[in-house]
């Protein structure tokens, strides 16, 4: 068994987008109680961030931003790979400091949520520059639990038939991935069906301290109402989705506290992608939260229901997500992650998301009734939570009857990675 692997991790970060931070979190953890002695090598885009945060001394925070993709991955690995042609090293020096990482490295994870996917050509050199440089110094990829495909669109095809066939092994987040990379031709004992990895999150993994003590001071405060407590966590990615399309993302939440009333329930709204600080749209909910609080304060709803209300417009990392998460009787969320800490916590969970991945992952628990389209104009918010309440315990027990099982398909891919650095 290898004591000591290096291992390089792509997709993930610690800051902003708090479910890469959860499958980042996570992937170190688990490998850790394997590989105590393993050295890991993160590439994030938030780089600076990141590295004020983990103060790890196993885990090396290298860039993973376009700019560096491009330079001292990309073209870098290239350099490298024909200074070891004429069996030189690779040099030393700040601009190779990557692309040495990499040939140290024993594998390269990629852990993107999504990628190679028809509808986000954007995105398209981004996922090819995140595994490219490892495949030209010959280090194997795999993917951990993501969705990739569809692959209808020409260029999308194009590469995914070059780069994601020369991974090691794509571990397929969901039947639907499943069947997008049969279609590809992708070799089926390259492939395993999982679920994501954040199901097998602890709080010990934790990399980061962030707002702990106004975490206490809210989790004290909800302990003391003494009523029924309801945790919503929206999503900018589906509130400009609704502006696009017409709708009034923030309405539907207002409807329901109205509905539930000010007496009977407190509130929290908590976001799961937070940029505290920053103005950028891109990973932070807070945006959201900040517009959602603003009109509630000015009138959408009244006056006297707002002191039910807490919102939490600071960073907080996985652990204290799942804390707040922890305390509620029904989550509402159009955040993926959230919904997965929601059912790690056997919390009634009502999503309002988009695509497949909710619901197919809802439907893991028996539960896809409470996967709701955000694009639905006639959706009945209020009646569904109202459900999920009145059958608080029943869909408690439906949870943690399904749990260990889905846990197990997560396990799946970690069992393979022991095997591989043995």
């Amino acid at each position: 068994m290898a004591k000591n692997p290096v291992i390089s991790i792509t997709g993930g970060t610690i800051c902003g987008n708090r479910g890469a931070e959860s499958m980042l979190t996570t992937t170190i953890g688990v490998i850790r109680k394997d590989f105590p002695n393993a050295k890991f090598y993160v590439f994030s885009y938030y780089p600076k961030k990141d590295r004020s945060l983990c103060l790890d001394e196993g885990i090396t925070i290298l860039s993973g931003k376009p700019v560096a993709l491009v330079t001292r991955h990309f073209l870098a690995a290239l350099l490298a790979a024909l200074v070891k042609v004429f069996g030189a090293k690779v040099p030393r020096s700040k601009f190779f400091k990557i692309a040495k990482a990499l040939d140290e490295s024993d594998m390269l994870l990629d852990i993107g949520g999504i990628t190679f996917s028809d509808g986000r050509g954007k995105y398209l050199p981004f996922n090819i520059l995140t595994i490219w440089p490892a495949m030209i110094l010959g280090v194997p990829v795999i993917k951990l639990a993501q969705a990739v495909g569809p692959f209808h669109q020409f260029f999308n095809r194009l590469n995914a038939n070059l780069f994601l066939k020369k991974c090691r092994h794509i571990f397929a987040r969901g039947e639907k991935t499943a069947e997008f990379l049969t279609d590809l031709g992708y070799p089926a004992e390259k492939s395993d069906l999982v679920a994501d990895v954040a199901f097998l999150y602890q709080p010990e993994f934790s990399l980061s301290k962030e707002n702990e003590d106004k975490v206490s001071a809210l989790l004290k405060k909800i302990n003391g109402t003494r009523k029924p407590v309801v945790v919503f966590s929206p999503s900018i990615l589906v509130n400009t989705q609704s502006t696009k399309k017409g709708l009034d993302y923030a309405a539907k939440f207002y409807e329901l506290i109205n509905y539930l009333g000010k007496d009977r329930y407190h509130f929290i709204f908590i976001p799961n992608a937070s940029r505290e600080g920053s103005d950028k749209k891109h990973n932070n909910d807070l945006l959201t939260l900040a517009e959602m609080r603003q009109r509630a304060e000015s009138g959408a709803l009244d006056a006297d229901v707002l002191p039910a209300i807490d919102w939490v417009d600071y960073d907080i990392n996985t652990a204290s997500i799942r804390a707040i998460i922890a305390t509620a009787d029904v989550l509402v969320t159009s955040r993926y992650h959230a919904m997965i800490s929601g059912l790690c916590l056997a919390v009634p969970t009502v999503v309002i998301g988009w695509g497949h991945k909710y619901k197919e992952t809802m439907t893991y628990f028996d539960l896809g009734q409470y996967s709701l389209d955000f694009g639905d104009a006639d959706m009945d918010l209020p009646k569904i939570v109202e459900q999920a309440l009145e059958y608080k315990k029943e869909i408690q027990q439906q949870i943690e009857k399904n749990l260990d099982s889905v846990k197990q398909k997560s396990e799946i891919q970690f069992s393979y990675l022991k095997e591989e650095l043995s």
